[in-house]
Formats: structure tokens, sequence, C-alpha cells
């Protein structure tokens, strides 16, 4: 039986599953999205036989979900992972399904398609291990094509294997690429190839024998041909046409030692990579060395590594080169230690600062709000790296929001005396601990989020003295004895605060390698938005605001993360800043959009009247067209942020004289005016 034909056969399968389950199905408990929820497991069927994979494939109330990794390893899809928007990327051939974990919209093929709530990609686990990414089949198999049926005596499907031509390929290309560090080879065809391989260990080559492949390379038609490659593994590249009806190209990969091989798809699907000496990197787990708590990554140790670290949010990256992850192709670990809050590893789609060819593990460690510029020390033991968190702050503090309240904690040595003293007028509170019994270190975090301004840390040989400098009017309780080992402090919002103690969010849309609308003089909308939102984290500032910006430079913030930004912060109101765009040239004017309460599952109250408000006073002050306040609950930064939030499209860049005025100081500080006059009679009424 064809490889393809094995793999439409399996999707086929599980296409039926995906529309009344299996008859001999079991009941199984998985974790996603917090909740455990009760579920159907199903065997895929094929030619009679039930394959169980490692991890389950499930109904989910009417719809099957099944371990994406399964599908690629066993049946030729390649999968890639977008960690930007948590996007598991399936490709066979030139087909593509891209599914982003708890979304409701696929794109397959270059389609929108929307899921209902059963059929939503997951993150999911089973007993607390890591969570695998489950994906709808009904879905998946849209890309590709099957033969399926079903016999109502035995209440089973079954599939009828048609025999199909099968087109051969013409590999008109071999070729040796040297990528970020180690050569690879590179296959070229017309169109997808199949394999199969042997490593002959007396005379230390490879054989890749390509199924349907004729090649057609110059001075090479019907004879040998060969490549010196001469590197520290690579000893010679051979390839030969094996044989006629069938077609079997065979490619000879003699090495220098033995090395671990991997062999995957090119992005179209019309080619191989074969790379070698490559990493698999395994477990990844939080354990105790030499005292120290320490993250260990399985695998690693031999692994080339990049480092560098991101802001808005702040993380540190450890790019692992010629690396390959085993099992899932993204993995999320709720660890905490140090400055570090979790741990999120993918297969990282090389971007623009790598080959498109490498091969990379990439380690996210999400950092703490507060900490600007962590530092993490590495080391190697065998095949493994340990990654240490630096001490910090952190270490002897932590800072817990509990929605309203916050806990702020101190860890001392021993039980020991201690003063607080909080000073209203300058909304900065003073812990006072004697030097010898508190491991405080020296220094100061930047928390910044609408509550906490910075943390400073100061001592003597006498004295420690932490001050926690506020951004609003607090109120705090001591939740800890006069004399004990930690010091907890249960921080609240002081009731009442005068208008000008209110933090206001602003997002400027769009960034970085997203610009938006592209105006009728080719001018980008991202750049549009941060000028205006600049302006207006300016004029607010000015004013005795408290702003938070979601970007302030030309980088592409996840929008689910805007939304989180603003409900961490604690933020009372929210203003994204757009330029509006349209196929016809002559719409021009302002909108102001909003997303009901009503529609929303977080939003605490109703969001129309700062909608109106803000409409009102940006008609007023700018005398544009009114375009309406409109109402969109699809929108994430409308629909997932809980203070009264509102998009404000400033005007349609795609009018030419609309556009001309909106890139003018002089009518974005008139828009930045009435804006602040909007969010002020909103503040008056409220």
């Amino acid at each position: 039986m064809k490889f393809k034909r094995v793999f439409l056969i399996m999707l086929a399968m599980l296409f039926i599953f995906s529309q009344i389950g299996h008859a001999a199905d079991s009941s199984i408990l998985v974790s996603m999205g917090g909740t455990k929820v009760s579920v159907r497991q199903v065997p895929i069927i094929m030619d009679g036989k039930e394959i169980n994979t490692e991890f389950p494939s499930f109904v989910y109330v009417d719809r099957t979900l099944v371990p994406i990794r399964f599908v690629a390893e066993n049946y030729g899809a390649e999968v890639g992972w977008d960690e930007t928007t948590n996007t598991a990327i399936v490709t066979y051939g030139d087909k593509e399904a891209r599914f982003t974990i708890d979304s409701n919209v696929a794109i397959i093929n270059g389609e929108k398609k929307l899921l209902d709530k059963y059929a939503i990609p997951r993150l999911a686990s089973i007993d607390n291990e890591s969570a695998r990414t489950m994906v709808p089949l009904r879905f998946v198999t849209e890309i590709f094509g099957y033969e399926v049926g079903w016999d109502s005596e035995k209440q089973l499907p079954f599939i009828n294997s048609n025999q199909e031509q099968v087109e051969t390929s013409v590999i008109d290309h071999i070729s040796i690429h040297k990528a970020s560090t180690k050569n690879k080879i590179l296959v070229n065809s017309t169109g997808k190839l199949e394999y199969t391989t042997m490593y002959l260990e007396n005379s230390k080559k490879l054989v890749i024998d390509i199924d349907n492949a004729r090649l057609s390379l110059p001075d090479t038609i019907d004879r040998p041909g060969s490549i010196d490659v001469d590197d520290e593994i690579i000893e010679r590249v051979q390839y030969s046409q094996f044989s006629y009806e069938p077609d079997v190209a065979r490619i000879v990969v003699t090495l220098k030692e033995y090395e671990n091989y991997n062999i995957t798809s090119s992005n179209d699907g019309t080619g191989l990579i074969i790379s070698f000496g490559g990493n698999k990197i395994g477990a990844i787990s939080q354990e105790i060395i030499n005292g120290k708590q320490v993250i260990v990554v399985d695998g690693a140790g031999h692994a080339e590594m990049n480092f560098m670290s991101l802001k808005n949010p702040e993380r540190f990256v450890i790019d692992l080169l010629d690396s390959t992850l085993v099992g899932e192709p993204y993995y999320n670990y709720d660890f905490e230690l140090g400055f570090i809050q979790r741990i999120r590893v993918s297969q990282f789609l090389a971007d623009n600062n790598y080959d498109p060819t490498d091969q990379i593990v990439r380690i996210v460690l999400d950092i703490k709000e507060g900490i600007s510029d962590p530092n993490v020390k590495i080391d190697t033991l065998e095949d493994k790296i340990i990654i240490y968190p630096e001490e910090s702050l952190w270490d002897n503090i932590s800072y817990i929001d509990q929605d309203d309240t916050k806990l702020f904690t101190i860890n001392n040595i021993i039980d020991t005396e201690y003063t607080v003293e909080l000073d209203d007028t300058s909304k900065n509170l003073v812990v006072t601990i004697p030097s010898e019994n508190t491991d405080l270190n020296e220094g100061t975090i930047l928390i910044r989020d609408g509550f906490i301004d910075r943390v400073n840390v100061e001592k003597d040989d006498v004295e420690t003295k932490l001050s926690i400098k506020f951004m609003r009017p607090i109120e705090y309780t001591l939740l800890s004895e006069a004399e004990d080992d930690e010091i907890i402090l249960s921080l609240e919002r002081k009731i009442n605060p005068d208008k000008y103690n209110k933090t206001i969010v602003i997002d400027p849309g769009h960034g970085g390698n997203k610009p938006g609308a592209i105006s009728v003089r080719k001018r980008y909308e991202k750049d549009l938005n941060l000028s205006i939102s600049l302006k207006l984290r300016d004029k607010l500032e000015s004013l005795g605001y408290n702003i938070i910006m979601t970007r302030d430079t030309d980088v592409d913030i996840d929008l689910y993360e805007r939304a989180r930004i603003a409900n961490d912060s604690d933020a009372d109101l929210f203003v994204s800043i757009h330029g509006n765009s349209h196929i016809n040239s002559v719409h021009k004017g302002i909108q102001v959009l909003y997303c009901p309460a009503t529609k929303s599952s977080i939003k605490e109250g109703d969001q129309f009247p700062f909608a109106k408000a803000m409409m009102d006073a940006l008609l007023a002050g700018t005398g544009a067209v009114d375009k309406g306040i409109i109402q969109r609950p699809n929108l994430v930064v409308l629909r997932e942020t809980k203070m009264p939030a509102v998009l404000v499209e400033t005007g349609f860049m795609s009018n030419p004289e609309e556009e001309e005025l909106l890139f003018t100081e002089k009518y974005q500080d008139i828009i930045v005016d009435s804006i602040v006059k909007g969010i002020e009679n909103y503040l008056e009424m409220n």
C-alpha cells in the first residue's frame, strides 16, 4: 500500500469519527482550558485494525480531536508552530491547514473555516502530564482526498482503498546547502517525495530510496552522480536511478562516523532536507541541583545556542540550533522559580534571523512583571542544559494578584520585628527590617502594572528598607504577626480616589510585521496609530493620569496579550487607536467601536456610555463625518478587556483628503485633545 494512500485512509477514518464516534469507545478525563472534561476515547481504525495513539484521540461531544503530532509523524504531514499566535501549521504538499489554540477560526488552504465550540483546537492533558495539541480532524481532512463508507450492520465505518495512479516526481536538483551551522543536503523535485532509509554500519552509508521518482539532473541523465563534501560529518553524496517501473531514485550519503540524521520535507512539500548531528530535545523539568531550583532540558547538552531578550512583555529566549522537539510541536510549563513565571517550548519556524532550512527549538522564559533585563546562567551536564535564574529581588519577595486584592510578601531568615509606614501623600509604603534577619538584595524592580510603580531596597549594616511606590492611593492590611518570618501585606485600591488617579491603557493598533492598512500614499497604519498614541500618552500623563502602553515602539503585540496587559494592570479605561480603510475611497470620518457587556463573559459594566462620550467629543473637536458607534464583540481587545473599552477609528487612510490630514501634526493634536475630552467627560459622569 502506497504511503500517501495510507495517509488518506487514516484521515478518512478520523473524519467518520468526527461525525459519530466509535461504538467501543470509553470515557476518560482530560484537562482543557483549566477544566476537567469527560470525553469518549476512540481508537483509530484502519483496514479493520485498531491503532491507539500514545496520547488518546477522543470525541468531545460530537467532534473528534486527535493529537496533531501523531498525524504528522505517522502519515507524512509536516507540523510547524507559530509561537506568537499559538498556531499549529499542518502542511501536506502544496496544501495547508492552520489551527490556533482556543480559536474558533481555522485557515484551510487559505480559506477561513468557523469551528463550533466543541471542535476548537485545545491544549489537553491527562493526570497533570504535559499538554498535547489536539485538533479537529473533520477540518484537517479537507486538505486531503479520501473514499469512505459505513457498515450499518456492524455499526462501523469501512474504507475503500482505491488504487490511485501515482504520478512520478522528477528530481531536478541535489545540492549541499550551508545553513546557520552544519551542511544540509537539499533534494528538489516537481512533486512530493516518499522515501525509505537504511544505514549500512560497516561502510557508514545512509541509503535513501525515493519511490516514484526519476532523476533529471544536468550531466547525470541515466548515470550516477556524486558530490564530494568532506566536512566534519559528510564525506560524499552519490545519487542514481536505482530502478525503472517502479521508479526509484537512490541517494547514498557516506559519513565519516555515524551521526543522528533527520529528513524533513521542504516548506512546499516538493523536496527533502537531509541533516545530520541534530539534537533531540526531550523532557523539560524543574529540579533542585546543589540546593538551587533549576530548569533541566534533556537532549540539549550539545546544541549550539542563541540568546535574546525580548520586551513588551519581558521574555528571555533560548534558541537551540539543529534541534527537533520530541512529541508535540508546543509545550507550556507553569514552572515558577525566581523571576521566571512560566516556560514555553516550541518547534520554531525559522524567521529572518535564520536560514529557512534551520531546525530550531525555541525555549521562552516568560518573566514576572516588573523585572527588566533578566539574567540567566546556563550550564551543560552530559546531554542536558541547566538553566539557573540569577539572583534578584524576587528571590525573597512575591507579588500575587487576587482580583481586587494584591498580596505582597517578604520572606525573612527568622522571625523578626519590623515596621510598616504608609505616606498617603507620596503614595509610598516603607517596610523596615533588621538587616541581620533578611536576605533581601539591594536594587530596584520596575513593576508599573497600574498599581505598583516600583519596589526599591536599600540596606546598611543595621537596617534594610523596602519601599513600594504606588501609582494610585491604596489601603493595606497587615496579615502577618508583629514578629514573623514573613511579612504579608494585603493591598487594595483606596475607595473613591480622585479622578486623576485613574489608570488608562493606550493600545496603538498593529505594529512590527503587521502594518495594518496601507494608505493611498503608501503610508502604514501602524505608524499613524503609534504617533497618535504617544501624543495621547504625553497629554494624559501631563494631566496626572497613570498611563500604560501596550506598545511604545514598532513591535507586534498579540491581541490577547494586549487585553492581558490591561486586565493585569487593573486599568480603569482602555483606548485602542486605529486608522480605517475601505475599498471605496469616498468613505471618510470617525468610528468608535465597542463590545456590549452582554456579549462578553468578563465585561463588568455597560460599555456604551464610554463609546458615546468618546464619539461626542471626537465629532465636536474634529468636525469629522460621523460614521457611527459600532458594536464589535468579535474584536479581542474589546471583548477580552474587563474595563470600559473603545477602539477609535481616527479616519480613513483610503480617502486621499482624510489621509493627508491624518498624517499632519496639527490634526493629530486635535484628535488627541478630543480623546482626552471624551475620557474626562466620561469620568465626570461615572
